[in-house]
């Protein structure tokens, strides 16, 4: 897995092969399919660890720790870690994901929980009144979420990486804006 993600910051998975993949580790390429059944298999796996990582940064808003403009920045921060981290898994999958059928559901799959996540956590904080009811859940969700994997995937995606506090900027003021219609007040002055 780390060899497939070595190779990933460099090239699009279109090119990896189970040769060039198992070349860069000390074992045989036989030994890949004790663990996977093929290169998409891998590449899911890989995605779905992430996710599992991505989930447990963003929990603060999710689910609503302590006061919600402070929660989604630290949210957003962990977010952000993840694709500082992980990223060319994210730029491959969604690069490969237009023509391979498999790994656009795995992307569309993937994509849709965030949606999931979003709208509930939307629909919560608009019963709260922290949200405008006005404003469409689902859509807002979508849009968020497509907003932030194509930055994030852009910043993060191959190296030289872009600056992970100046995208945490752009995305909370952003965030920030359309969910509670304002800028956070330690941030008026500087913006």
């Amino acid at each position: 897995m780390d060899s497939a993600v070595r190779f990933l910051w460099e090239h699009n998975f279109r090119d990896l092969t189970i040769g060039e993949l198992m070349g860069d580790t000390p074992l045989s390429r036989p030994a890949f399919y004790q663990y996977f059944k093929d290169l998409h298999e891998l590449i899911e796996s890989l995605l779905s660890e992430v996710e599992a990582v991505m989930h447990q940064t963003a929990d603060p808003w999710i689910t609503g720790e302590g006061e919600p403009i402070a929660a989604l920045r630290k949210s957003l921060k962990g977010v952000v870690q993840t694709c500082v981290d992980h990223g060319p898994i994210f730029r491959a999958i969604s690069e490969a994901a237009p023509l391979d059928q498999r790994l656009e559901q795995a992307w569309s799959v993937f994509m849709g929980r965030w949606d999931d996540q979003v709208e509930a956590r939307i629909k919560s904080q608009q019963q709260e009144g922290l949200i405008s009811k006005s404003l469409n859940a689902r859509r807002i969700a979508n849009a968020l979420n497509s907003l932030d994997a194509t930055l994030l995937i852009e910043e993060f995606g191959r190296r030289p990486q872009g600056d992970p506090e100046a995208v945490l900027e752009t995305l909370h003021h952003i965030w920030v804006s359309t969910l509670y219609g304002g800028f956070p007040r330690q941030q008026q002055s500087t913006i």
